[in-house]
């Protein structure tokens, strides 16, 4: 049976533990594990990336949307009967209001 050596701090520092040849028999294991670990910190920063345009895309459509009411708005005020009839009368139309009813045949 083959001996087993106790590591020590001047192994560690020295590199000398990398030559053991159980430390080289997980070799691809740790590759394996500092791949993944970088695999995972790409996937937070894109997902950190996606979140941002996601919050960028929402503050986008509420301005939209917000306008949108706001141009809405604007359209009701400007079609109304009443402010149609101060507009004709403004521009000295000669045109006037109907006081007479609709009448409709069936």
């Amino acid at each position: 049976m083959s001996e087993k050596k106790r590591i020590t701090f001047k192994e560690v520092l020295s590199g000398d533990i990398l030559l053991r040849e159980w430390v080289r028999d997980q070799f691809p294991l740790l590759w394996l594990i500092v791949g993944l670990i970088c695999i995972y910190i790409l996937l937070g920063y894109q997902a950190q990336a996606q979140q941002k345009h996601l919050t960028d895309l929402q503050k986008e459509l509420q301005d939209k949307h917000y306008k949108q009411l706001f141009i809405e708005s604007e359209v009701t005020q400007r079609t109304r009967q009443s402010q149609i009839v101060q507009e004709l009368e403004q521009r000295g139309s000669t045109i006037k209001e109907n006081k007479k009813p609709v009448i409709n045949i069936p």
